[in-house]
């Protein structure tokens, strides 16, 4: 496999990176309040964001995870507040579980930008029958009750996909945000950046996406731990950047700090972590394609990019000193978002056991 990317995988970083730039100043996040409608518009409509590794049929860009994950990247840099992760987990979801009616009605309103489709799975054990917390039955079609959450993005969500069981089984459901029965109730986000919410369910309609199967869902989940590495690989790459740009320029004993041993020795840390993670999400979306190898790949490079990132949020704040643990400074910015996302599906730990049972160890 050569890890490296095509000339119109660059030009698509590149662009993207411009877009944001000129879009999507870090200056707005705060502003933003995790979500800024038109921004998300205009990702949806001129650059695909969302449906980019969706097939052409359904209403997507035709791609592949790779180019996904660029904008994952390129986006987890600047921490863009859009829905984008919330979406692009809600749609991948539909695509790998839903028949191919259910792909044509739904996806399209999340490919455009018209809906907000938000995953309602956070935890572990969110998709594990034995500690399901929502439960389907039946009430003139299937109708789900429970609770369920923190749900990225789920304050400005229009539909949701829910994990609820039936008869011992998980089955993912599609339910509408403004369906009878459904409340959204907003949380406190530690990560000001990203809004997450509550969703209680009484008898609310749903949808069941049964055209897949158990391993279908573990896929769903590979995939969104692909794509939130590469988030993460964004954000450990834009601490690494502020550290050295600070080191550099701030000056103590008459001389640039990034001269002093300790300063060189932790931005190096963070350049060989780097290093490995982004090696890691390359092969990680490299390799979707293939289901046994993206088993293997998603717990790993979840591990890895969490790990990385907040080893690269904690050392920047470190090299920045003082000014760093001001409320007005944006790393602290990135080591919640850092915080959160290592939690995002459990822990590394969780991540790393996984992996082991996977691969047989």
């Amino acid at each position: 496999m050569d890890f490296r990317y095509s000339t119109e995988q660059d030009d698509l970083r590149a662009s993207l990176s411009g877009f944001l730039r000129d879009a999507a100043p870090l200056a707005m996040v705060r502003q933003a309040a995790g979500h800024d409608p038109q921004l998300w518009q205009r990702l949806c409509t001129e650059l695909d964001a969302p449906g980019l590794h969706v097939p052409l049929e359904y209403g997507g860009a035709g791609g592949t995870l790779v180019e996904s994950a660029i904008v994952f990247s390129e986006l987890g840099r600047l921490l863009t507040p859009v829905p984008l992760a919330a979406n692009t987990f809600a749609v991948e979801a539909v695509y790998r579980i839903g028949d191919d009616e259910q792909r044509r009605r739904l996806l399209k309103g999340m490919l455009c930008g018209e809906q907000v489709g938000a995953f309602a799975v956070a935890g572990p054990d969110d998709t594990d029958p034995a500690a399901a917390r929502v439960r389907a039955g039946r009430k003139d079609g299937t109708v789900l009750t429970g609770v369920c959450g923190p749900i990225l993005h789920g304050p400005v969500a229009d539909l949701f996909i829910v994990p609820a069981v039936a008869d011992g089984a998980m089955t993912l459901h599609v339910v509408a945000a403004d369906a009878p029965g459904v409340t959204v109730v907003p949380l406190p986000s530690f990560d000001v950046t990203r809004p997450v919410a509550r969703l209680e369910l009484a008898q609310a309609p749903a949808e069941a996406l049964s055209a897949g199967s158990p391993d279908d869902v573990e896929r769903v989940l590979d995939v969104a731990r692909v794509l939130l590495a590469a988030e993460m690989l964004g954000g450990a790459e834009a601490c690494l950047t502020m550290a050295v740009e600070y080191a550099r320029t701030r000056r103590q004993f008459d001389r640039p700090i990034g001269s002093f041993q300790a300063v060189k020795h932790a931005c190096a840390e963070m350049m060989i972590e780097i290093d490995a993670t982004r090696a890691a999400v390359m092969y990680a979306a490299m390799s979707a394609a293939n289901a046994a190898e993206l088993r293997i790949a998603g717990p790993l490079v979840k591990a890895q990019a969490a790990d990385t990132y907040a080893l690269c949020a904690g050392s920047a704040i470190q090299v920045h000193g003082g000014i760093a643990f001001t409320w007005e400074h944006d790393l602290h910015l990135y080591f919640r978002r850092a915080k959160t996302t290592q939690a995002l599906f459990g822990g590394s730990t969780h991540h790393r056991r996984l992996l082991a049972d996977r691969a047989g160890i």
